[in-house]
């Protein structure tokens, strides 16, 4: 006699009344309607749970496979890309796909340290680390930064920033230094 065997006949397996008690009555409870809510109605909600599962579970499958079946239709298309060419067998494999685009040229950044500027390595710093190091800097040291940042990479964030450390919010255009 195995475990799953009831030990009286005509007694069903603890594991399926487990089942019944813990899974199905909950989701059949779930989805029925508070008029039938009764201790003799237990069987009619585990069966109606089971049932829910079940069609849950077969979607579930039908979905997972749809998924299998279009990952593998894609990578079976990649793949034909880079197969050598049927009329030529003894060729290297080459892609089909057309060339990238090259990415727009950065703007040229000076060697060497910047000129007149008290901020040591200017140059090798994003944005927001020259920030950091504007509040400790006087009106003319401030006013350089600005000159040499409006000449050469025109970052916002630091010509905005000089801008209102120098109280000249707004004022200076663009490309011209605070006056």
């Amino acid at each position: 006699m195995t475990a799953s065997e009831p030990e009286h006949a005509g007694e069903r397996p603890i594991i399926e009344e487990a089942l019944d008690l813990f899974v199905y009555a909950p989701v059949g409870l779930l989805s029925s309607s508070l008029e039938e809510l009764s201790p003799a109605n237990l069987p009619q909600l585990a069966e109606k749970g089971r049932g829910r599962v079940g069609r849950l579970l077969s979607n579930a499958r039908v979905v997972g496979r749809l998924t299998i079946a279009m990952g593998r239709r894609t990578v079976e298309s990649e793949l034909r890309q880079w197969r050598p060419r049927a009329e030529d067998p003894g060729t290297v494999a080459t892609p089909t796909r057309p060339p990238a685009v090259p990415a727009p040229p950065t703007p040229a950044r000076r060697s060497g340290p910047a000129p007149d500027l008290s901020i040591p390595d200017y140059e090798a710093l994003s944005a927001s680390q020259v920030v950091r190091r504007l509040d400790g800097l006087g009106p003319a040291e401030l006013e350089a930064v600005y000159r040499h940042e409006a000449s050469t990479r025109r970052r916002r964030t630091i010509l905005h920033r000089v801008q209102q450390l120098l109280g000249h919010e707004g004022t200076p255009g663009p490309n011209r230094p605070p006056a």
